[in-house]
């Protein structure tokens, strides 16, 4: 049924096509730019906007490198991943983020994915490998652990997000927004609050309003320059898949939000307030903008970029939310209709066993933690 290469498994033939088994092809590609695995991407449910090429070329300002795999059947596209890389005090480590996007996600389709996985790692010298699955993938965990993976608790991935359903009326939308939010986007309005469309030149401004974003919540800005902001804008908009946006009173910024687009989804990746004009509603009227100008646009998914798990898990259970949980981002945006969606868990690959077997025994051990911790550094 798949195309034949004459390799052996794992080999790599005359053409540059890596070959796992004889009905199987793979090729690798090293580019920051490939419209064509972008294109794919849009066209397929589970594409987002970290397989792109795209976002491979707006991280390479931060020292990650692109190995990009794609699976054929014949001359036909059925999936692949991108995997992002680069060197540490340990090696090299990597991760999939979203993927690997498969048309077909049957069992044999997915074992011989997982299988072009492990095979690069071997032959690109990656130490680690952290691999989460598109949202609402059907990947399931034995498939994993079946390829010497185990769960990662390693380093910090969103576990669950929030997401709200265009496909509706204007009409319906509005009527998902909670009642005090829509007061408060009429007194934006009324208050002077107006909103602008940023372009390149404004990377700095929406950086800075991130940062102290970052600096009152204890934490360190990602993107972490203004140079990265620049190279993701640079990196998007070209193909139109970038929106920023300001809420501004009196001609001053005060919110800023970058979204970033593909397919059907628009996703409020980052947002950044001064803290000033409280009392006049920017983040509202700049939140509801952004959703409005989705949906106007023929968008059919609003994701929020991220929810605290326990939340998630609250409310997926239909249980009351405790005080803590309603104050913050999350409960702010569930006000604009948002729904929970828990993601796939994160799962990680060692190429060396014994580094494996040292991991697997961490959890009950501090000294392994500790050791094991440092292929994240």
């Amino acid at each position: 049924m798949f195309e034949v290469r004459d390799c052996e498994a794992g080999g790599m033939n005359s053409e540059g096509t890596m070959c796992l088994e004889k009905e199987l092809a793979c090729r690798e590609f090293f580019d920051t730019e490939d419209s064509a695995w972008d294109a794919f991407l849009e066209s397929i449910a589970q594409g987002h906007f970290q397989q792109t090429s795209m976002w491979a070329r707006a991280k390479s300002i931060e020292g990650w490198r692109p190995i990009r795999v794609r699976l054929f059947e014949g001359d036909d596209l059925k999936g692949g991943f991108q995997i992002l890389w680069r060197k540490t005090r340990s090696g090299r480590i990597g991760y999939i983020s979203k993927g690997p996007v498969l048309v077909d996600e049957g069992h044999e389709f997915k074992q011989r994915c997982f299988e072009a996985i492990t095979s690069s790692c071997k032959r690109h010298g990656l130490q680690a490998l952290i691999v989460q699955a598109p949202d609402q993938s059907t990947i399931e965990d034995d498939i994993f652990a079946r390829n010497r993976f185990v769960p990662n608790r390693l380093v910090e991935v969103i576990k669950a997000t929030m997401c709200i359903d265009l496909g509706g009326s204007a009409e319906e939308i509005e009527a998902g927004i909670r009642k005090t939010a829509r007061v408060e986007i009429r007194q934006a309005e009324q208050r002077g609050i107006t909103i602008r469309e940023g372009n390149e030149k404004d990377a700095g401004a929406f950086f800075r309003l991130m940062a102290v974003t970052c600096a009152r919540q204890g934490c360190s800005p990602s993107p972490a320059s203004e140079a990265a902001v620049l190279a993701l804008w640079k990196a998007f908009s070209g193909q139109g898949r970038i929106r920023v946006t300001f809420a501004e009173y009196a001609g001053e910024p005060v919110a800023g939000a970058l979204c970033l687009i593909l397919g059907d989804r628009v996703t409020l990746w980052k947002k950044g307030w001064s803290g000033a004009q409280r009392e006049r509603h920017p983040n509202q009227l700049l939140t509801y903008e952004a959703i409005r100008w989705a949906h106007q646009n023929g968008y059919k998914i609003f994701d929020c970029a991220g929810m605290a798990y326990n939340t998630a898990v609250s409310l997926s259970r239909g249980e009351p939310l405790t005080d803590a949980q309603k104050q913050g981002r999350d409960f702010f945006l569930l006000g604009y209709g948002a729904k929970p969606l828990l993601l796939p868990g994160s799962w990680i690959y060692f190429r060396n066993p014994v580094i494996r077997f040292a991991y697997s025994k961490a959890a009950s051990s501090p000294w392994l933690t500790k050791f094991t911790r440092r292929f994240a550094k």
